[in-house]
């Protein structure tokens, strides 16, 4: 089917495409349930201690079971709230979480025979990362 009206002004094209950027803020800055922030923090802990278990193949198990964890509670909520996929706008939460997954790599990646303080100090600034994002976060949602 054509359209042999006229096509939207400058003016309009502009005040659609911003109604479109404030509803897609809107969507991504809805706050989440207060208890997924300390399941976050304590699954990315446990994921960054995973370095502290002597079998590699338990550590790979316990390692593999708890990221699915982590996924499907993160994926569930979302989905409960409407926005499965969104990632917040927050630009200190995103900045704390990406900080807490390298510490939780660091921490994996610390080798058998490694440091286990080194481990340890992964795994708190894991999780002490994301509680502050996780500040900034309810703090940026609960206006």
């Amino acid at each position: 089917m054509e359209t042999n009206g006229p096509g939207p002004s400058r003016y309009e094209a502009a005040n659609d495409l911003a109604a479109i950027a404030h509803v897609q803020r809107a969507v991504r800055n809805r706050p989440w349930p207060i208890w997924l922030y300390p399941a976050n923090a304590l699954l990315l802990g446990g994921l960054a201690l995973t370095g502290l278990i002597e079998s590699s193949a338990l550590a790979a198990l316990v390692a593999l079971a708890l990221a699915c964890s982590l996924a499907a509670v993160n994926y569930r909520v979302g989905r409960a709230i409407g926005t499965p996929y969104a990632i917040p706008s927050s630009r200190g939460f995103r900045v704390l979480a990406a900080l807490s997954a390298a510490f939780v790599i660091v921490s994996v990646l610390v080798p058998a025979d490694g440091p286990r303080w080194l481990i340890l100090a992964g795994a708190a600034g894991a999780v002490i990362s994301y509680t502050a994002g996780a500040a900034v976060h309810v703090r940026s949602t609960r206006r």
